[in-house]
């Protein structure tokens, strides 16, 4: 079976978990478009190529030709470009609410907002913007204040690994999810804040862990 540049946009988009709306978005095209290039219907220009590239962190050739590495060789600013910075989502409280923890987040519609970060951060990670007091920690770090940006990672592994973590949570009965310091204690878990002026939580009913919080970026 003949492999052509419409595959390799395909498979490389559903690998990375990024829908055609948002590579449309990130390169300032229409979402007509990228599905053109994977029907094989059209290709994209040079200039497009190059972005596409960028995205995926491949080189240009690997897409037209499915020839060379899978990064470009012949610019070390390609070459490590996709090695050190990642588009990563910004979401809102109400897409996080609506999320089921599962659904893979390219999945999540009507993302406007992206962000740069580090390469260490898994494909699947989002930030957001911290509401509330509850985790400005008075006495000194971690502290995360209001208005501070957080990274969360969802894939997390088993639960056990969060005790002692922060974590993005949302309890049952809940219009929104909060973030707070996991404490796992036998057969009984908290929500721990770290200001002291709000209380601590224990969780009695139902409840989906949305992610860790692995990353807060405060701007001074």
């Amino acid at each position: 079976m003949t492999i052509d540049i419409h595959d390799r946009i395909r498979s490389k988009r559903k690998e990375l978990m990024i829908t055609q709306n948002q590579i449309a978005k990130m390169l300032g095209i229409s979402r007509v478009s990228v599905t053109k290039w994977e029907n094989g219907n059209s290709k994209p220009d040079g200039e497009h190529l190059h972005l596409l590239a960028n995205v995926f962190g491949c080189s240009a050739e690997w897409l037209l030709y499915g020839e060379k590495s899978a990064y470009n060789d012949d610019s070390k600013l390609y070459h490590l470009l996709p090695m050190t910075i990642r588009k990563i989502p910004l979401l809102s409280w109400e897409q996080i609410s609506k999320w089921d923890g599962k659904t893979p987040i390219a999945e999540i519609g009507d993302i406007d907002t992206w962000m740069e970060s580090m390469a260490d951060t898994l494909p699947s990670g989002f930030m957001m913007l911290v509401k509330g007091d509850s985790m400005a920690n008075p006495y000194g770090i971690p502290s995360i204040p209001d208005g501070s940006k957080i990274l969360v990672d969802p894939d997390y592994g088993r639960i056990e690994d969060l005790n002692g973590k922060i974590v993005l949570i949302q309890l049952a009965g809940s219009a929104e999810p909060t973030i707070k310091k996991l404490s796992i204690d036998g057969p009984n878990m908290y929500l721990i804040p770290l200001n002291p002026s709000f209380k601590v939580i224990e969780i009695n009913g139902d409840y989906v862990i949305k992610g860790r919080v692995t990353k807060i970026i405060q701007e001074l």
